[in-house]
């Protein structure tokens, strides 16, 4: 006879036990109808390859249906089809036939014909085109800023050079490329990339101005990519094009003016000033580079370096903030702005198969 003691301890172990067999059952159950169906799918291609083999070609279609939708393995898929597109030449059915082909093709637009496969479907495979329609390419990196055609300024009368210094910054993009034949494209690529700039000048020989900016644009190229040549997998390639730059967002963040060696002088700093006033809203610029691109299924990982280089002077003189700056011994340089930008990518391709006329 049990005790009290365990009577209360088989009560308290029994809702833990049906929870985890509940959990267990839970988790369990659609991996084993997965399993099961799998397993079922790859005997049905077994079967409709036994109906093939006795010449019961018109039940085939109805064997495979089901599992065609979902079920079979990547190579089974591909078996399923090339069965089915049998069947349906040899029952004489050559509009399904065309319409299984051209499903095969939308599912499977980079294969490439085997030694093993029947004639039939050679035949058919070979009134098919497929095409690569577009290219989408997602661009990330950085770029290194750089100033050109620079007319020192100064509030000390007497420009000296200021000393410039760049940083690495953020550049993504999100590119469409249209194939005009197998070694030219056109693509046009919008895309944002942010600048950080700053610079450092002596005055009147017992001071000093700090200055640094960040410029965030929107930057639409139109660009040519030429194939240089092809290794295997690997394909180098070359790109030059123009475009233009709209100013988003040019800010100073910080503008400080130190007298050197002066006792008891406190550093004037002032930050985050809006440069939009002093800032031109558009450039245009050229680009050139050159890249290169792995093969993978459906598309490319891509490494690419380009320069691209400012045609317009980037600064208004008229704008308030520039006025403002002045009293912090900052004047605005006249430059150009030019980028070298490093970038990773991915390509993903869109096929359009059609059938030959």
């Amino acid at each position: 006879m049990l005790s009290d003691k365990g009577i209360d301890t088989m009560n308290s172990s029994f809702p833990l036990k049906v929870i985890l067999l509940q959990a267990f059952l839970l988790f369990a159950t659609p991996a084993a109808l997965l399993c099961q169906e799998t397993t079922s799918c790859a005997r049905k291609l077994e079967e409709a390859q036994s109906l093939y083999d006795r010449g019961q070609v018109e039940k085939i279609p109805d064997a495979l249906r089901e599992c065609m939708r979902s079920g079979f393995k990547r190579e089974e898929q591909l078996a399923a089809y090339k069965l089915l597109i049998q069947a349906y030449l040899l029952d004489d059915k050559i509009r399904e036939a065309d319409s299984a082909m051209l499903q095969f093709l939308k599912t499977n637009p980079e294969y490439q014909l085997s030694p093993t496969d029947h004639a039939s479907f050679v035949y058919l495979y070979n009134n098919f085109n497929v095409k690569p329609v577009l290219q989408l390419v997602l661009h990330a990196g950085t770029n290194l800023p750089f100033v050109t055609f620079v007319d020192h300024e100064s509030v000390s009368g007497t420009p000296t050079p200021k000393e410039y210094k760049n940083k690495l910054n953020l550049f993504i993009s999100l590119e469409a490329k249209y194939m005009v034949n197998p070694v030219l494209e056109v693509n046009i690529e919008p895309g944002y990339s942010s600048f950080s700039l700053s610079s450092s000048e002596l005055l009147f020989d017992f001071a000093v101005a700090d200055y640094s900016e960040v410029h965030s644009r929107l930057e639409i190229p139109v660009t040519v990519t030429y194939k240089i040549a092809s290794f295997g997998k690997l394909t180098a390639y070359a790109r030059a094009g123009a475009g233009p730059a709209f100013n988003l967002q040019t800010t100073a963040k910080k503008v400080s003016f130190d007298e050197i060696g002066v006792k008891n002088f406190t550093t004037q700093t002032i930050f985050n000033v809006d440069r939009q006033d002093s800032r031109i809203k558009m450039d245009l610029f050229g680009q050139a580079g050159i890249g290169v691109k792995y093969k993978i299924p459906r598309g490319y990982v891509n490494f690419e370096v380009r320069g691209n280089f400012g045609l317009y002077n980037q600064v208004i003189r008229e704008g308030e903030s520039a006025g403002i700056l002045e009293s912090y011994g900052y004047k605005d340089d006249k430059y150009n702005l030019n980028d070298m930008c490093i970038s990773l990518g991915y390509t993903q391709i869109f096929y359009k198969p059609t059938k030959r006329k």
